[in-house]
């Protein structure tokens, strides 16, 4: 097939080109996204140690500069898969405002006529409670890592959204 650009070149044959219009390495999909399952399951698991992890298997050493490639690719990866959700979502009409929370388990959600309350209706946990070790550093000896990133979901509500509530709060 006839492409105008590398990159499109690339994707077609299953890679991602590490700069946008004149890649001179690229990564494969199926490397990224092990590396993206990887990294879901043992956040600790950095980009660095993927691309060490690579320099062993293919026998070369280790340099800096394969670490930002290695990221460069997989920021394009993942913002692949974000539009293809997308577009997915909008095709299945599940993109309006609170979807997920207006279409939600309703077994979960579900109360009887006259159930008594419950001191609490919900009992949520990010990862198994395993990161709340690393969100007190005083306990548990560890630095705070601060996360600039912005969540693109709405199962996720905005700081500022949460924070205009912060001095309507009764202490107990």
């Amino acid at each position: 097939p006839s492409h105008q650009y590398p990159n499109e070149t690339l994707i077609y044959y299953g890679y991602i080109g590490c700069a946008l219009m004149y890649p001179s390495v690229a990564i494969s999909l199926r490397t990224l996204a092990a590396y993206r399952q990887s990294h879901r399951t043992c956040p600790q698991f950095s980009i660095q140690s993927q691309c060490k992890t690579l320099c062993y298997l293919h026998d070369i050493p280790y340099w800096p500069y394969l670490k930002m490639q290695f990221s460069a690719a997989y920021d394009i990866f993942l913002e692949i898969l974000h539009r293809i959700n997308q577009h997915v979502r909008q095709a299945l009409k599940q993109d309006t405002v609170n979807w997920c929370m207006l279409n939600t388990c309703p077994a979960c959600f579900y109360k009887l006529n006259d159930e008594p309350a419950l001191d609490f209706e919900w009992l949520v946990s990010i990862d198994s409670n395993n990161s709340l070790k690393r969100w007190d550093s005083s306990i548990y000896g560890t630095t705070a890592r601060s996360d600039s990133r912005t969540a693109r979901s709405d199962y996720w509500i905005h700081a500022d959204a949460v924070d205009k509530f912060e001095n309507e709060v009764k202490s107990r």
